[in-house]
C-alpha cells in the first residue's frame, strides 16, 4: 500500500501541517472520498464549459475568416434571439460586430476580431489546461485514497474474523 497524505494550513499560524490518511478512521476517509468526489464534478463541469466556449470561439473566427469578396451582397439570416433569425445582406465585409460579452458588441476589422478570438482561444486553452492539470492531481489523490480505504475495510474484515475465530474456540474451549 501506498503512503498517502494531505496538506492543510492551519489557520491560527498559517504553518503548514501534514496529516497521514493512513492514520484517520474509516468515517473520516468516506467524508473526504466525497468532498473529492464533489470537488471533481465541479472541476469536470469547468472544463467541460471551457471546451464550449473554446469551441464557439474557434466558430466565430471561422466565420470572419470565411467572409471573401464574394460573400459581399449575398443573403444571410441574421440572428436576433437564439431561436429567431431575419434574412439580410452583407454589406461590409471588412469590419464585423464582436460579442465582446455581457451584452456589449463591438466594431472590428476582420484581422483585430481574427487576433481577438485567437487570444480568447489561447486564454481558454491554458484555462483548460490549468483545470485538466488539477483534475488529475485530484483523481490521483482519490485513487490513493480508495487504496486506503480498501486496505482500512480488508483489515476490518480480517480483525472481525480472527474475534469470530478466537470466540468459537473460547466457546470449544469452555465445552471440553
Amino acid at each position: 500500500m501506498s503512503s498517502a497524505s494531505t496538506t492543510a494550513a492551519n489557520a491560527n499560524n498559517g504553518k503548514t501541517q501534514t496529516i497521514n490518511l493512513e492514520d484517520l478512521p474509516l468515517a473520516q476517509l468516506q467524508k473526504i472520498k466525497a468532498q473529492l468526489e464533489e470537488e471533481l464534478n465541479g472541476l469536470t463541469g469547468a472544463f467541460s464549459q471551457m471546451k464550449q466556449a473554446q469551441a464557439a470561439f474557434r466558430e466565430c473566427k471561422g466565420c470572419i475568416d470565411a467572409l471573401t469578396p464574394e460573400s459581399l451582397d449575398k443573403t444571410i439570416m441574421i440572428p436576433l434571439t437564439n431561436s429567431l433569425y431575419v434574412p439580410g445582406k452583407l454589406s461590409n465585409i471588412e469590419n464585423v460586430v464582436v460579442d465582446v460579452g455581457t451584452g456589449y458588441y463591438v466594431e472590428k476589422s476582420k484581422d483585430d476580431a481574427i487576433s481577438y478570438y485567437d487570444a480568447k482561444i489561447e486564454y481558454v486553452q491554458n484555462n483548460a489546461k490549468t483545470i485538466q492539470d488539477t483534475v488529475e492531481q485530484k483523481q490521483a489523490s482519490y485513487r490513493g485514497l480508495l487504496e486506503i480505504m480498501q486496505y482500512k475495510l480488508t483489515q476490518q474484515q480480517q480483525q472481525q474474523k480472527q474475534q469470530q475465530g478466537a470466540g468459537k474456540q473460547a466457546a470449544t474451549d469452555s465445552r471440553a
